[in-house]
C-alpha cells in the first residue's frame, strides 16, 4: 500500500514536524491533506519532560490545532508499563516536575529524594537535571533496585544544534554504575500498537514518520508497519548502516512526504 492509501499517520514531533519553536515548511499542508483525505494522525513523542497539555499548547502556538487524544508520549507508555508490572511501588524519578505530576496523577507513588522503601529508579528526559539527582540514582542503582527509562534518545534537536537527552544520561549512569535500564518508549513497538488499537487501524493502513532510525523508525519496524525516515532532524543516511534499521521510505523533509502523496 502506498503512502496515498494510508489511513493513520504516527508522527514524531521534534525534528519531524518542527524544530524548537519553528514549524517546518510543509507541516501544516501535510496535516491538512491527511484530514481532507479522510485519514488521521497521532503525535508520538519520546520526550517525557512535559505533559500532553503542554504539547497541545505548543502546537497551538505553531498554528496546529490538536486535542489531548491525538498524543501518545513515552510517559504515557511508561505509566501503562509500571501499572502492569508493579503493585504498591515507590519510584525515585530522575525527571522533570511535569513527569512527576503525570505519574502522581496516574496514582503512582513518587519519592522526591533518597529515602527508605524506594522500589525502582525511573529516568526521563530531565531538563531540570542536577548533580544531586545523578548521585541519588547512582546510590540506588548500586543497591540493585530496578531501573527503568522512558526512552533512549541520545540528543534532543534544538534551534542551536543538539542537547543531551535521556540516552546521554543513560550512558553517563552506565559509566558510573555498570547498569542499563529497561527501555519503555520508542523503539519498543507498544506506542505504535496502542495508537493503532485506539483508532481501529490495521498495520497495512498505518505509517510512522520520524527523524531517528534507532527510535522512531525502529519502533515502526518492530510494530510491523511502514516507516518514513525524514532527514530534517537528528538522523542522517549513514545511520541506516550504523543501526541496521531500514525504513520503507526516505525523504528530506515533511514537504517532500506530502508531495509524494499528491
Amino acid at each position: 500500500m502506498s503512502l496515498k492509501d494510508k489511513r493513520l499517520f504516527l508522527l514524531d514531533m521534534d525534528g519531524t514536524i518542527y524544530l524548537s519553536e519553528t514549524v517546518f515548511d510543509g507541516t501544516l499542508d501535510f496535516l491538512r491533506h491527511v484530514r481532507q483525505s479522510g485519514g488521521r494522525y497521532v503525535f508520538l513523542t519520546n520526550n517525557s519532560s512535559r505533559g500532553t497539555d503542554a504539547y497541545v499548547q505548543k502546537l497551538a502556538r505553531l498554528g496546529i490545532a490538536a486535542s489531548p487524544e491525538e498524543f501518545f508520549t513515552s510517559a504515557d507508555a511508561t505509566i501503562l508499563y509500571l501499572k502492569k508490572t508493579y503493585q504498591d511501588a515507590v519510584y525515585y524519578v530522575c525527571g522533570t516536575e511535569s513527569l512527576k505530576r503525570q505519574l502522581r496523577a496516574a496514582g503512582l507513588c513518587v519519592a522526591d529524594k533518597l529515602q527508605d522503601g524506594i522500589t525502582a529508579v525511573l529516568l526521563g528526559y530531565d531538563t531540570e537535571l542536577t548533580y544531586e539527582k545523578l548521585e541519588t540514582c547512582c546510590i540506588l542503582l548500586g543497591r540493585g533496585l530496578d531501573y527503568i527509562a522512558t526512552h533512549p534518545d541520545m540528543v534532543c534537536p534544538t534551534w542551536y544544534g543538539s542537547a543531551p537527552d535521556c540516552g546521554s544520561v543513560i550512558e553517563m549512569l552506565f559509566t558510573a554504575t555498570g547498569r542499563r535500564p529497561k527501555i519503555i518508549g520508542k523503539p519498543q513497538p507498544e506506542m505504535a500498537l496502542a495508537a493503532m488499537e485506539k483508532f481501529g487501524c490495521a498495520k497495512h493502513e498505518t505509517c510512522l514518520i520520524g527523524d531517528r532510525l534507532y527510535t522512531d523508525i525502529a519502533c515502526g519496524v518492530n510494530a510491523g508497519i511502514d516507516t518514513v525516515f525524514v532527514l530534517s532532524g537528528e538522523g542522517v543516511i549513514s545511520d541506516i548502516e550504523k543501526y541496521h534499521v531500514t525504513p520503507s521510505y526516505i525523504f528530506p523533509n515533511i514537504r517532500e512526504v506530502l508531495n509524494s502523496m499528491l
